[in-house]
């Protein structure tokens, strides 16, 4: 019988500019979750910004995931350690759930299919552009087909790298949802079709026309840059300085710069930025790539 699990789950950029809600990317900045049976439901976390109790999203999937799957929910005690930050657009919150479906199917005794992984995942993250690059790593272009999710997945080359900035203060997804139109225009509608098709050779290829070209939107970041001031002038610096790109990561607040050689011109152009400007957050470079990953701690008879 297994008595305790570790499960790793890298963050993602979701939507990449034009791919919204159908292309993201992980980057190689893991949360880590121990589940071990235990008496009672608890849960310990290393962020304030985390939920340390039976609200906890993690908790609350695991146990949906095991009635999902017609098992009966063994207690246990979850350890997260979480080095995503909340809240700012990197896929933290696709963690927890990812985290919980999994740990739903080691200990329901399932054989863990991907594709039902992101069935169960999508009935709490709403949106599978996150939950499949942290789920399957890598670029991920991901849509449903009859109901079942269906998807390519591709491997960027590792020297591309991405330049965060990390807002200081965190933003509700479904706030910065709601701002979106209900409905857009044939025009939006292909303009941002056409687009989306030269993210992955501009990844690919390390084009850095087609992926400025491919990170440029008119369905979810031309609304969504409203919420946040400090897009635009690091948008014109990024590029300004030779970024092969730029957008908000997920639905911000953060922003991603890609880069194919010196990540240091970025990097110091948007620390004079920030600081003239006094722009609130920081920067971080991170690796791109990065898939879930799970292993068995511990059994017992």
């Amino acid at each position: 019988m297994i008595k305790k699990i570790k499960i790793s789950v890298p963050g993602c950029i979701g939507n990449i500019g034009s791919g919204f809600d159908c292309m993201g990317l992980s980057i190689r900045l893991f949360n880590d979750f121990i589940f071990e049976k235990s008496k009672d439901f608890s849960v310990s976390v290393t962020d304030p910004d985390i939920e340390g109790d039976d609200k906890n999203l993690c908790l609350k999937v695991f146990i949906e995931s095991c009635r999902i799957l017609n098992k009966d929910v063994p207690p246990v005690h979850i350890d997260i350690k979480n080095n995503i930050p909340v809240g700012r657009g990197l896929g933290s919150s696709g963690t927890a759930v990812l985290a919980g479906v999994i740990a739903g199917f080691i200990f329901s005794n399932k054989k863990i299919e991907p594709v039902q992984v992101l069935r169960i995942g999508k009935t709490f993250e709403g949106h599978l552009d996150d939950l499949a690059p942290s789920l399957l790593g890598g670029l991920v272009i991901i849509a449903e087909n009859n109901g079942m999710p269906i998807w390519k997945k591709m491997e960027i080359p590792e020297e591309i790298k991405g330049v965060f900035f990390i807002s200081e203060k965190p933003f509700k997804t479904k706030k910065a949802r709601e701002i979106l139109p209900e409905k857009v225009s044939l025009q939006d509608a292909v303009y941002n079709i056409s687009r989306a098709c030269f993210i992955p050779s501009g990844f690919l290829e390390k084009n850095r026309k087609l992926l400025i070209i491919g990170t440029d939107d008119r369905l979810h970041q031309i609304y969504r840059k409203k919420l946040y001031a400090h897009f635009d002038p690091l948008y014109r610096v990024a590029i300004s300085v030779g970024a092969a790109g730029c957008c908000l990561s997920g639905a911000g607040p953060s922003v991603v710069a890609f880069c194919f050689d010196d990540h240091k011109k970025i990097v110091n152009a948007w620390a004079k930025l920030i600081k003239t400007e006094n722009i609130k957050g920081y920067i971080r470079v991170i690796s791109l790539g990065g898939k879930a990953r799970w292993k068995i701690l511990e059994k017992t008879g």
